[in-house]
């Protein structure tokens, strides 16, 4: 029997809040786990215009670049792009109404710098958020259920 629309509406949401409520908290306090929410290899991922490699690019630009930033997300908003994504599954079963992708749309306030006097600057960001077909998150790491894809950060003038 297909998933009904209702429960593929519960399980995208279900994915876009836990996925906004950890993404966010590891840039600011938890960067060295930032490449275990990309997908392997993501298709695109942009930062103001500019194209970075992977998960573990993005990682070394927080972990070396960044100063300590702080996020205020206002609103996300999640929707189904496809309701077959082909996963290949190693090791486990994949519920089917989790064989999907969804497109995340987050806004909110970023301030850069640890100081709370510091100006925050409006940001907007979307994803495309894939299926995890792994079993296991590794050593001491949990799995994620869902992985980025496609990334699109901008900075609200």
């Amino acid at each position: 029997m297909a998933p009904t629309e209702d429960a593929y509406a519960k399980v995208s949401t279900e994915a876009a809040t836990e996925f906004v409520q950890s993404f966010y908290p590891a840039l600011q306090s938890n960067r060295a786990t930032i490449a275990s929410f990309y997908s392997s290899p993501p298709s695109t991922i942009v930062f103001n215009g500019n194209p970075v490699a992977d998960g573990n690019a993005v990682q070394e630009i927080f972990v070396s670049q960044m100063p300590p930033t702080h996020y205020e997300v206002q609103s996300f908003d999640c929707q189904i792009i496809n309701k077959q994504y082909p996963t290949a599954t190693i090791g486990r079963q994949i519920d089917p109404r989790k064989d999907i992708s969804i497109l995340v749309v987050v806004s909110g306030y970023v301030r850069f710098g640890e100081s709370r006097d510091l100006p925050q600057r409006g940001f907007s960001e979307t994803f495309v958020l894939v299926p995890n077909p792994s079993s296991e998150g590794g050593k001491g790491k949990r799995r994620r259920d869902w992985l980025i894809q496609t990334q699109n950060f901008r900075l609200v003038v």
